[in-house]
């Protein structure tokens, strides 16, 4: 397990350190989507985003939402556009466990 999350932290150092850009994504917290979910169903989610074994937890929330804020910067960087996006927090017993950024195809 500890493996695992020195994996995740080094790949969040990675992806902080590639979005060396000033622009920054339009993240409209307005638009956050809580959804309160039993510990097991935040489990397999976490699983099926590639979390296994992470312990889920504030911490959690907070690293799954800087990894992905990084990589849409990137994204960003490369399309020299600004995206506008939001998160689905995953919630239990009121405590935010993880944050998904949902997928918008864009045509």
């Amino acid at each position: 397990m500890k493996k695992v999350l020195l994996v995740m932290v080094t790949v969040l150092i990675f992806a902080v350190s590639i979005a060396v850009s000033p622009a920054k994504a339009a993240y409209l917290s307005e638009y956050d989507k809580y959804v309160e979910v039993s510990y097991e169903e935040a489990r397999q989610i976490a699983d099926l985003v590639g979390l296994e074994g992470i312990p889920l937890g504030e911490e959690t929330a907070r690293i799954s939402f800087e990894v992905q804020e990084a990589i849409i910067a990137e994204i960003e960087n490369i399309i020299n556009k600004e995206i506008d996006h939001y998160y689905i927090w995953l919630t239990v017993n009121g405590e935010p466990v993880l944050g998904i950024d949902p997928p918008v195809i864009l045509f």
